[in-house]
């Protein structure tokens, strides 16, 4: 079929177009099914919080490990996020159009193309700074103590992990730093947390109560329980009056006590740390080699940390690197895997415990040192 000149360059014409049309109604189409933009915030947002949850998990647990071996440790905090995302299309037509001998031959040309580009940027801050020190190495605040105490946690739990003594009973105050050489006793203080457990968390509670309109740290026991065995096994323990309420005193300089008194001596969060770190299973290599401080008993026998902490916390160590399947968090040093078994509910809670103290204690604290910026590749 033979087309006029003006007839060929209509056709052209309205090619083009259609070409155009479809290059970029295509494009949109695209879009519409990519979806980059929404998808980019559910994939990347759920990413950026899992590594970011599990970093801060490995640099606490490494944290607990340095101190165990009586190293150096360090705070490197992810102060921000932001990741630019760029996405880029285009199309082209090309049309040649020969007017010469049977071996020419016309065509057309249709191309299109898309470029999807992420640049993440992560700044990461040194926590450091006497104003941290000052507040790590302070004992906690008693509101940390009501908080946690309100919050669902286990009043046994929270009071291992954050008394160093109560009424003076002794919760291996000593180890509440580095490693000493004479083990404690713990028996005493595992039978208060036994009366505790059995009193319930529900049938007494830590708050403040206002005395000479002053606020005073106060233990309230509720009316129904105050003659069951139960009080009474605390009251003997505990070597207290049979009273509703009892003041809580927190001033370690005080030695100040009567029949309604508490005395509680805080642990700060760097005792805290200390304490726990003694829950780690030290390979043997490292025992021989004396790499970390043993404990004696009274009797000259190696002291065996698991013992206290057998149903609390435990870090199992490993030369092998266990399987994300065994373990919940893991690090690598001196030569070996340090890890929390997956399966062990009470040192994963400990754990999780121990990053809400770490978060209370530290929150509000300045934190000072240059900014370190990284673009991510």
């Amino acid at each position: 079929m033979q087309l006029t000149n003006n007839s060929f360059q209509s056709f052209v014409k309205y090619l083009v177009i259609f070409s155009l049309a479809l290059i970029f109604s295509g494009c949109g189409a695209f879009d519409s099914l990519l979806k980059i933009g929404p998808d980019s915030v559910e994939d990347g947002r759920g990413q950026f919080n899992n590594v970011i949850a599990e970093t801060n998990d490995q640099q606490l647990l490494l944290n607990l490990v340095k101190r165990r071996y009586g190293d150096n440790i360090a705070l490197l905090e992810i102060n921000s996020v932001s990741t630019t995302l760029e996405w880029k299309r285009g199309g082209g037509l090309a049309l040649n159009i020969f007017d010469g001998d049977d071996n020419d031959s016309n065509n057309l040309g249709i191309n299109a193309n898309g470029a999807y580009t992420e640049r993440p940027t992560i700044t990461y801050l040194p926590v450091k700074g006497p104003e941290l020190i000052k507040k790590v190495l302070s004992p906690l605040d008693p509101d940390v103590l009501i908080l946690l105490s309100r919050s669902g946690w286990r009043m046994d739990r929270v009071m291992r992990l954050t008394l160093n003594t109560i009424n003076d009973i002794d919760n291996a105050s000593s180890a509440s730093g580095p490693t000493p050489l004479l083990a404690p006793n713990p028996e005493e203080f595992n039978k208060l947390l036994s009366v505790i457990e059995k009193l319930g968390r529900g049938n007494f509670q830590l708050g403040y109560t206002l005395i000479n309109n002053q606020r005073v740290l106060a233990l309230s026991v509720k009316k129904a329980m105050i003659d069951s065995p139960e009080m009474q096994d605390l009251i003997d323990v505990l070597d207290i009056d049979k009273h509703l309420l009892y003041i809580v005193n927190t001033d370690a300089n005080s030695d100040y006590r009567s029949g309604s008194e508490i005395d509680i001596n805080l642990r700060s969060l760097a005792g805290i740390e200390f304490y726990l770190s003694h829950g780690i299973h030290i390979p043997e290599e490292h025992l021989k080699n004396k790499n970390v401080q043993i404990s004696y008993t009274a009797e000259g026998d190696i002291f065996n940390w698991n013992t206290i902490f057998e149903d609390t916390f435990q870090v199992y160590s490993a030369i092998e690197e266990p399987s994300d399947s065994v373990a919940a968090v893991k690090v690598y040093w001196r030569g070996y895997w340090f890890f929390i078994n997956d399966t062990d509910i009470n040192s994963k809670y400990t754990f999780m415990l121990l990053n809400q103290i770490s978060s209370l204690q530290s929150g509000d604290v300045d934190k000072s040192g240059p900014l370190l910026t990284l673009p991510v590749n």
